[in-house]
């Protein structure tokens, strides 16, 4: 048998062996992801869609997700568009109060060139005047 034919089979034996087992471990993922899916398809859990959607779950029936807003607001969603169990990420009271004194505790100054050593009285030239255009025939 020729050498370069034996090495020609060999090569394409090992690359289907490669792609057979990618697509085994990637199979795992998606069983895996479905098995979290359905897990966390119970009504009242929080759960994020492909397009970052957050909603309570309501309802299930079948293929067919009731999603609630916090506003109480209900959207059907086709199940494979759920991602998984996921509280939004809604700013609690404390980071609001901790960003509220962050912000008063910044001075800004009144006048920002003279902050900078720059000379004020270059704020009160006025600007260039733009040249007159021709009219166009």
């Amino acid at each position: 048998m020729d050498p370069m034919l034996l090495m020609l089979i060999i090569m394409l034996l090992a690359f289907w062996l490669m792609s057979r087992f990618a697509r085994k471990q990637q199979q795992r993922m998606v069983d895996e992801q479905n098995r979290r899916t359905e897990e966390a398809l119970v009504p009242g859990t929080w759960v994020r869609t492909r397009a970052g959607f957050y909603g309570t779950v309501v309802e299930i029936d079948g293929d067919v997700v009731t999603l609630a807003t916090p506003l109480g607001d209900e959207s059907l969603w086709n199940k494979s568009a759920i991602v998984g169990a996921e509280e939004p990420p809604f700013a609690s009271a404390e980071d609001e109060d901790a960003v509220a004194e962050e912000a008063s505790d910044t001075v800004v100054p009144a006048n920002p060139d003279a902050a900078h050593g720059e000379d004020a009285g270059a704020a009160d030239e006025s600007p260039e005047e733009p040249a007159e255009t021709q009219p166009q025939a």
